[in-house]
């Protein structure tokens, strides 16, 4: 057997280890770690050099990549949150909702949590956060309006709005932006458009499904008895307890304005941040310090977890057998095989997070070499990468684990909220950008 077959073998056995130990809830960067192991054992590569020389090379440039942001946006998260800005604009969102007649309530909470997680995605703060501030709150929610608990996890269709709308400060759509050299705020009519369908496509989704299983007679119970034993705080009441909406929003909107107009996202996130301690510095005096450096390192183990995913797919890259990949699409027309291998990352390393720093400069290489323009290289990569929540995604361990939803719950939810609607937006853009619209 050829080296280039054996070590082809190894990258689909090593992407197969890395899934099923993802899927046991192992630490990412452990499993990717593992996996870069099989693929560099089969390769005939020195396992410690190949390791240090791909697999570290590869986890650190996603380091570089995203360190900034991710750290700003983990310290703008927990402003948020020790302060109440966060729970601030929860309460405003209930109170739309209370408005909705009975018969589309049960799916209004549920798109609750689907705005939540856009707002807090679109100015950065990580999902390994929102949860904490969402989560009591959903569980409230679902338990008085007896909707079934394992569709907490439709939220996460929210994050993927958050990288279509222009301005977003969140990590993926600035490293798309880079990766394509412009900034979040390119094609701007199309990433309204974008976002509309996506919050159309999603709600006429979610409410097919909440709906038809309703009437069946489902509820809260049994599926949300474990997180319902949990001691957590009632958001009831506590309306007072929080700062003004206008004190929450004004340093959002400024970051995103920064953001839009093309300045530096790292330089939008700081200007956040101030601008956050500024208004709510009744609500952080004495807690600056514990406040900053909580959300410097809350981020950290996400940050590891994406950056190790990424750094198999350097490995990948870097044996023999990745060449059966790259003959195939470079072969084929150059637009679909960015497409493809955008699709195909995420596929792989769980996430657009972690194939983005792996694959993104040769997608963009395809995408330039179809004639794109560097605005829509921008948004077909970002549409590309997210058509989907794989199984191994780190958001389906997290919601599965701190909401105490099923695995297999968790799953099938997180494909449903990213796939069905993005299936109707990766045609339209792919359709757009074969036509060359802009």
């Amino acid at each position: 057997m050829g080296s280039a077959t054996l070590s082809f073998i190894g990258i689909i056995l090593g992407v197969a280890l890395f899934i099923f130990l993802s899927f046991k809830g192992n630490n990412l960067a452990i499993s990717a770690g593992a996996g870069a192991v099989i693929i560099l054992l089969l390769s005939g590569n020195n396992i410690v050099t190949g390791l240090t020389d791909y697999w570290v090379v590869g986890l650190s440039g996603a380091v570089k990549s995203y360190f900034m942001i991710f750290t700003l946006g983990g310290i703008f998260g927990k402003i948020m949150d020790v302060t109440g800005g966060a729970k601030s604009i929860a309460y405003a969102l209930l109170k739309v909702i209370d408005k909705a007649n009975d018969k589309m309530k049960p799916s209004f909470c549920v798109y609750f949590l689907v705005m939540m997680y856009f707002i807090c995605t679109y100015v950065g703060i990580h999902g390994f956060i929102v949860v904490f501030t969402v989560l009591p709150i959903g569980r409230e929610l679902f338990h008085d309006k007896n909707i079934p608990w394992r569709y907490y996890c439709y939220g996460s269709g929210g994050c993927i709005a958050a990288y279509y709308l222009l301005g977003s400060v969140s990590s993926v759509p600035n490293l798309a932006a880079s990766l394509s050299g412009t900034h979040v705020g390119a094609a701007p009519v199309y990433a309204v458009i974008l976002t509309l369908m996506y919050f159309v496509l999603d709600f006429f989704f979610i409410h097919l499904d909440v709906s038809s299983h309703m009437k069946k007679g489902e509820g809260f119970l049994p599926g949300g008895q474990e997180i319902w034993a949990l001691q957590m705080e009632s958001y009831k009441g506590n309306e007072g307890s929080v700062p003004k909406l206008w004190q929450a929003a004004i340093p959002m909107v400024v970051m995103i304005v920064i953001a839009a107009s093309g300045i530096s996202t790292i330089i939008a996130l700081a200007v956040g941040c101030v601008l956050g301690i500024i208004f709510m510095w009744s609500r952080l005096k004495g807690k600056i310090k514990s406040t900053i450096g909580g959300g410097a390192t809350s981020v950290f183990v996400a940050l590891i977890n994406v950056c190790g995913a990424a750094a198999l797919g350097t490995v990948i890259k870097n044996v023999p057998g990745y060449g059966f990949i790259g003959d195939k699409l470079d072969a084929a027309n150059p637009l679909f095989a960015g497409v493809f291998l955008a699709m195909f990352g995420t596929l792989l390393l769980g996430s657009s997070s972690s194939s983005m720093p792996a694959f993104g400069e040769q997608i963009i290489g395809y995408f330039t070499n179809a004639g794109l323009s560097n605005a829509m290289q921008f948004k077909l990569l970002t549409v590309a990468g997210n058509w989907v929540y794989p199984p191994h995604n780190t958001g389906v361990v997290n919601a599965s684990g701190t909401g105490k939803i099923a695995y297999k719950d968790a799953v099938i939810i997180y494909i449903k909220s990213t796939f069905y609607p993005n299936f109707f937006i990766l045609i339209l853009t792919v359709i757009l950008a074969a036509m060359g619209v802009f």
